[in-house]
């Protein structure tokens, strides 16, 4: 089937070359048998009005990368009720010329969670390290999902506070907390959380956390890194289960928001195993993002 009579899909960035995206998506979408071709696009900063407005429309729909999350929002028609809470969206429906506008990061975490350690967030106590971006939609999805309490720690305190008082200020009736990477504070947390989650970039491309207290974090804690290169675990990861904890790797996340994305595009659900496979394969060959 030629190109042209195939439905297009497609992932947006600055730079794309680098995204598995294309090729879990092409899996799931064969295994579908469905008629669409999913592809990057580099797509520059000054360059995403004028995609918004013309070939963004000519597209089923896309997702969309760094720097773009935020920044596409003018852009947009309509967003989600999720979207709209986190402040950024990874994927766009094209209905009848309207962009609307999703955010399938938080919710693909979760499902990871869910499905493969059997984690339900209510009523739970969680500390996420970070508070950029991927900490932003985490947090959001796990507060909705009746988290009992949550702590932000970040190497800036000053950005883990900002975050966790808009966070506050949406979810009053749930305990959330902000402090630093070191000292005390931190510790005090981590003696009863029942849930840590890496949402920074420490631990892509080998680098580590130095002397993270891992004796303070409660023993039956499940450690979490939304890092998925280098396989088959992080260096954080690899302390984490060291150190007697139960461990969830990063690849789930992207595999759950890509899941949910084709969803939202076909009406259909993918095979995500499928996806899983096909991504896992993919990072062994390339030993990157």
């Amino acid at each position: 089937m030629s190109l042209k009579k195939k439905k297009l899909l497609a992932v947006i960035g600055d730079p794309v070359a680098h995204s598995l995206s294309p090729v879990m998506q092409n899996a799931a979408l064969k295994k579908l048998k469905l008629p669409y071709e999913y592809i990057p696009l580099r797509i520059k900063p000054e360059q995403l009005k004028e995609f918004a407005q013309t070939k963004a429309k000519r597209l089923l729909g896309f997702n969309i990368t760094i720097p773009h999350k935020e920044t596409i929002l003018p852009f947009l028609d309509r967003l989600t009720f999720e979207a709209k809470l986190i402040g950024a969206v990874n994927t766009v429906l094209q209905e009848n010329g309207k962009l609307v506008g999703f955010n399938t990061d938080g919710s693909g975490y979760l499902m990871s969670l869910e499905r493969e350690k059997k984690f339900n967030p209510r009523n739970r106590d969680i500390v996420m390290l970070g508070a950029g971006g991927a900490a932003r939609a985490i947090a959001t999805i796990l507060l909705l999902n009746q988290a009992r309490s949550l702590v932000i720690a970040n190497r800036s305190i000053q950005r883990a506070q900002a975050l966790a008082q808009e966070l506050s200020s949406h979810f009053k009736k749930q305990k959330i907390f902000w402090c630093g990477l070191e000292g005390n504070e931190l510790k005090k947390y981590l003696k009863r959380t029942h849930l840590l989650i890496n949402a920074t970039s420490v631990g892509l491309k080998g680098t580590h956390f130095i002397d993270f207290p891992w004796k303070d974090l409660y023993r039956q804690a499940l450690v979490s890194d939304i890092v998925y290169a280098p396989q088959p675990m992080t260096s954080f990861l690899k302390e984490a289960k060291k150190a007697g904890h139960k461990i969830h790797t990063g690849e789930g996340m992207l595999v759950y928001q890509g899941a949910l994305a084709l969803e939202i595009w076909t009406g259909k659900k993918p095979d995500a195993y499928l996806m899983r496979r096909v991504l896992l394969k993919e990072l062994k060959k390339n030993h990157k993002l």
